[in-house]
């Protein structure tokens, strides 16, 4: 009896278990259930900290951003997390968005480098902003400079080839979201102490087309370029054209 009971414990160790092994043994540890097949984040609406709203959604492999307190929409840049997350970040390479695998979003702004916690609102996203008729770029055009001397004291003229804006849907969108997106970078860098950049060298803003989007700054003239090629992101954001007022180059 005694030599069967040591046959037992000698198998029972040589398998790597004790003799009661199936009283001890332990379920396995809980695996995360990530479902890739979800674009992060969702298309929605977003509040964060009880007050900034903003809404989301998908255009082809692009991730849209509008804060709901203005029109202007921000194409996003993804790069992949840990644990099947999203970083999102504006054209100037600034991360606005860390989404987990599971969805949670923190989002960063100026005033909250540190992020925001933020929480899902409802799934009806209204990203785009208002369109602009073909009979009424050059009077958007006016109303944009008359809002920045009203708001700002701060005396620019628009300029750009109104005929061909006009006529072509993609260029009409694409010219009023840099000469909107100008007027934002104008009214932020006039709050700074580098107001005085925009007063003594910007006198006007040209919208031209190019190769890719960009933005210079000489002889009193902001260029703004929008590519209508490269599709409906293919125009600087106002944090891009902020950057180059900013620096003055």
């Amino acid at each position: 009896m005694k030599l069967q009971l040591f046959f037992a414990v000698a198998l029972a160790l040589v398998l790597g278990a004790s003799p009661d092994a199936s009283a001890q043994r332990l379920p396995p540890p809980a695996r995360l259930l990530l479902t890739p097949s979800t674009p992060l984040p969702r298309d929605g609406t977003y509040i964060a900290n009880d007050r900034l709203a903003f809404a989301v959604d998908h255009q082809g492999e692009q991730v849209r951003l509008r804060f709901l307190d203005n029109d202007e929409v921000f194409y996003l840049s993804s790069e992949m997390a840990p644990l099947g997350g999203r970083v999102l970040k504006y054209d100037t390479g600034a991360t606005v968005m860390q989404v987990t695998g599971w969805g949670g979003i923190t989002l960063y702004t100026v005033q909250a480098r540190g992020g925001l916690p933020v929480e899902f609102d409802n799934d009806t996203p209204n990203v785009d902003a208002a369109p602009v008729a073909e009979s009424e770029v050059k009077a958007f055009a006016a109303k944009l400079a008359q809002d920045l001397s009203t708001a700002e004291d701060l005396a620019v003229g628009f300029a750009a080839d109104w005929d061909r804006l006009a006529q072509s849907d993609e260029l009409r969108t694409l010219g009023c979201d840099a000469m909107r997106n100008v007027a934002y970078a104008l009214k932020d860098v006039a709050k700074t102490t580098r107001r005085s950049i925009i007063t003594d060298r910007v006198h006007i803003i040209r919208v031209i087309q190019g190769a890719k989007p960009g933005v210079t700054l000489k002889n009193g003239i902001l260029a703004v370029t929008i590519a209508p090629q490269l599709g409906p992101s293919a125009r600087p954001s106002s944090l891009a054209i902020a950057r180059v007022l900013q620096t003055g180059t």
